[in-house]
């Protein structure tokens, strides 16, 4: 699998001035300049909106908040508050099985009505756990496309170390 392409900055420095000016240039027409923008339904949902703020912080430190990732970064975001949902689903079919064997001890329900409800919500469970896998898997992707993984950011930075002075003008001094 090829290597990811590397920005200016994290090039060679033996790059002539035209090249890396037309790299330059070549890497801020592929960017619009804007900030990102919450879409209307990240700025509903309270847990997507929080990680909204806390991506586009990070991005802006590193000077990647740019809207051409607007898109990408809003489903990162609703992703992130799907999950959160679906394990609060989870957690409550758990509970609702706790209290099916409670409601059975003292007597309230039959053991085949417990078992019935007790399919019920293992299924219900089952579910939550699939859909959890689904996106997560989903929000994985856009962390290795975006950089957010620790291999995809240490992908960006050089080989090597360039060395701060010339050897060959050193030598001559």
């Amino acid at each position: 699998m090829p290597r990811a392409p590397k920005t200016v900055e994290n090039m060679s420095k033996n790059l002539t001035k035209t090249e890396r000016e037309y790299l330059e240039n070549a890497e801020k027409a592929t960017l619009s300049g804007m900030p990102i923008r919450a879409f209307k339904r990240t700025k509903k949902d309270k847990i997507a909106h929080k990680e909204f703020v806390r991506v586009t912080e990070l991005l802006s430190a590193v000077g990647k908040n740019d809207a051409m990732y607007e898109a990408v970064i809003n489903d990162y975001c609703m992703y992130l508050s799907d999950i959160e949902r679906n394990r609060d689903y989870r957690e409550k079919f758990e509970k609702d099985i706790d209290e099916l064997d409670e409601l059975f001890l003292a007597d309230e329900i039959t053991i085949s009505e417990k078992m019935r409800m007790r399919v019920k919500h293992n299924d219900n469970i089952l579910a939550c756990d699939k859909q959890i896998n689904v996106l997560q898997r989903k929000r994985f992707e856009i962390e290795k496309e975006t950089g957010f993984t620790v291999a995809s950011s240490l992908r960006s930075i050089p080989k090597k170390k360039e060395p701060e002075e010339d050897p060959l003008a050193e030598a001559l001094k």
